[in-house]
């Protein structure tokens, strides 16, 4: 992972991410639905531990996670009362977990779209992919690029970014999104000038089709806004119909 995304989250939105706490609406549904809670389950990007720490109120045992930031699973350790979830420091594109370690693979909190490179994102992908038992469960977000959510003030960045783009001869894609916020404030700044660090934004097709390219059979698919409404679409071309709104969420298998 770059070292700027790193030092990011170890300073300027660490507190953020060393204090959330609970599951969102969506997050619950996907969990509880899909997972098992006696298999072997990874939170990917774990950050302070907010998703397993609720996953294990739920019910769920043999719980792992993981987080390049080594001070965020000092914070996560602490929370751990039971000490019974095995936190640990890691890279997303390079695992020390051997192949087919667990049964369920939790990739929720669009830990891929922090990746700044595609090569990254692959690579991610491909570390996940080898961790998971064969007919194992994934769940992944990803960050939206044709949300409806942002409507004319969204497209309106678009044409804003693009300028900014090309007056700068940057060569980076209209995809990769300055942050949203900023130590929990919102990043004018940076959506002003379009500095990074960068989200990157998939559109449904490719994230589908990155899915599929390592190996994962994709069982279900939403955005948010299908999913608070208890939809998940068992093919792309249903998922086309419906508005994306919010993150994109597949269900995947091995």
């Amino acid at each position: 992972m770059q070292t700027e995304v790193k030092q990011f989250y170890s300073t300027v939105d660490f507190d953020v991410w060393a204090t959330k706490s609970g599951l969102n609406p969506d997050e619950k549904y996907i969990i509880e639905t899909y997972l098992d809670k006696h298999k072997k389950t990874v939170d990917a990007g774990t950050g302070g531990g907010r998703i397993l720490l609720e996953m294990q109120k739920m019910g769920f045992t043999s719980l792992y996670g993981y987080d390049i930031v080594p001070e965020l699973i000092a914070v996560a350790r602490q929370k751990d009362l039971s000490g019974s979830i095995n936190f640990e420091v890691g890279d997303v594109t390079s695992l020390n977990y051997e192949d087919s370690f667990f049964e369920q693979i939790l990739y929720i909190q669009q830990i891929i779209s922090v990746l700044n490179s595609e090569t990254e994102r692959k690579k991610a992908l491909k570390e996940a992919y080898r961790i998971l038992q064969p007919g194992g469960t994934a769940l992944f977000s990803f960050i939206s690029f044709e949300t409806t959510t942002g409507g004319f003030i969204y497209n309106l960045y678009l044409i804003y970014l693009s300028i900014i783009r090309k007056i700068s001869s940057s060569k980076l894609s209209i995809q990769y999104f300055p942050y949203n916020s900023h130590g929990g404030k919102f990043n004018l700044l940076g959506f002003l000038l379009g500095k990074g660090p960068y989200l990157y934004r998939y559109k449904v097709q490719e994230a589908y089709e990155d899915l599929q390219a390592v190996g994962f059979q994709v069982i279900a698919i939403s955005s948010r806004e299908q999913i608070r409404k208890r939809s998940m679409y068992s093919t792309l071309e249903e998922m086309r119909q419906q508005p994306i709104k919010g993150a994109i969420y597949f269900v995947c298998k091995k």
